[in-house]
């Protein structure tokens, strides 16, 4: 299917500060020289919407789902949805102290909100927060709230998995995030390590855990959010996830966040309220209906069974030493032979991956049908032997 790429990214008559959007729109008003592009970089396809989720979404739906919602918890019916559909597939325990909430507008938003609540309590300094290297974008979120950012660093030597020899970094820390499905390697961090980090600090957590439920079949997810309520509570602590991962609709913006009753009260009746309502809620209502329905959980089997083929189709194309597989979320990361490969790859061939950290490495999105990832690396190919 044909992405309609100038329908989704901003035209050259308006500024943007995302590089990527900027190619491709000169890369198309070339007339796509090397072919249709190919993006494999930001963490979407406009294509793989679960078919069964926008089904519901094109059917008639209850006038209330078009006015406002006077719950800052989200559609009450999707909250009901959530808070039982977290504790079940993270196994919570039985009687364990956390409330659930609907949000619309992405968990970065909900991750500003949150480090914003706790930053209040820091005074007389500057407030720190953890987060691992390579990562996520954490930082963009926490700077402009005055943040310093210390980095917990994953090594290729041990898999990206945690090492307690690093956990020194958190000493003092206002704010550690943990990303146990880990983005961009893709891997699933060991459930020992995680405990002990968490026993380290009592500084507040941010568990991101956007691609929880994206992992190959047999992989059990590491469930920080259980870990965390098996130990000892702390004053703050926020667990964010993506429902948009799994379906493949993140323009949604759909998803859950869980924490105690009364960080959840003051993040959505204050935090929150500063700045929006509940909103969204034909999605909202969509996405409950959605989990309601068994055909959520076999889709998302189907598509975990689709993203470990396309590792194993990948992992046939790299050497071994110049990819990183890994076995949870939607990415995966490959060395470039130069620090110039992903602008050129670009121009020679249309597609496009997104840089990493270190600069050596490159993200490469699977979210795409495999027959597109072949064509892609057989464009690729002969830029590599060119090496």
């Amino acid at each position: 299917m044909s992405i309609p790429f100038r329908e989704v990214m901003t035209g050259p008559e308006l500024p943007t500060r995302f590089t990527d959007a900027e190619l491709v729109t000169r890369y198309l008003d070339a007339g796509s020289p090397a072919g249709e592009p190919i993006y494999l970089g930001f963490g979407e396809t406009w294509t793989e919407i679960a078919p069964g989720l926008a089904k519901i979404l094109a059917t008639p739906m209850p006038p209330h789902s078009h006015g406002y919602v006077i719950s800052q918890f989200g559609l009450p019916r999707l909250q009901k949805v959530l808070r039982g559909y977290i504790a079940e597939t993270h196994g919570l325990p039985a009687g364990a102290d956390f409330e659930v909430a609907a949000t619309a507008g992405g968990t970065r938003n909900a991750m500003f909100d949150f480090a914003r609540l706790v930053r209040q309590s820091v005074r007389d300094r500057t407030p720190v927060a953890v987060v691992p290297m390579p990562g996520w974008d954490y930082e963009g979120v926490f700077s402009a709230l005055g943040y310093e950012t210390r980095y917990l660093p994953l090594r290729a030597e041990t898999g990206y998995q945690l090492s307690t020899e690093d956990f020194g970094v958190v000493d003092g820390a206002d704010l550690v995030v943990i990303n146990a499905q880990h983005n961009p390697t893709g891997v699933n961090w060991d459930a020992t390590a995680v405990r002990e980090l968490i026993r380290r600090t009592d500084a507040a957590l941010l568990l991101d855990d956007a691609y929880y439920g994206v992992h190959d079949p047999g992989i059990t997810p590491t469930s920080a959010l259980r870990i965390l309520l098996e130990e000892q509570p702390r004053q703050h602590w926020l667990a964010v996830r993506s429902l948009g991962k799994q379906f493949h609709c993140s323009g949604w913006g759909i998803g859950a966040v869980t924490s105690t009753p009364s960080t959840l009260d003051i993040l959505l009746n204050e935090e929150l309220f500063h700045h929006g309502f509940a909103a969204a809620i034909p999605l909202q209502y969509a996405m409950a209906e959605w989990l309601e329905n068994p055909e959520s959980a076999t889709f998302l089997g189907h598509m975990n069974e689709e993203y470990a083929a396309k590792r194993a189709a990948l992992k046939t194309t790299l050497k071994d030493e110049d990819h990183h597989l890994g076995e949870c979320t939607a990415f995966m990361r490959f060395k470039a032979p130069d620090a110039d490969f992903r602008l050129r790859c670009f121009r020679e061939t249309g597609v496009l991956f997104s840089d990493s950290t270190p600069s050596s490495w490159l993200r490469l999105y699977l979210g795409p049908p495999l027959p597109v990832l072949t064509e892609a690396f057989e464009r690729v190919a002969g830029v590599l032997r060119a090496q």
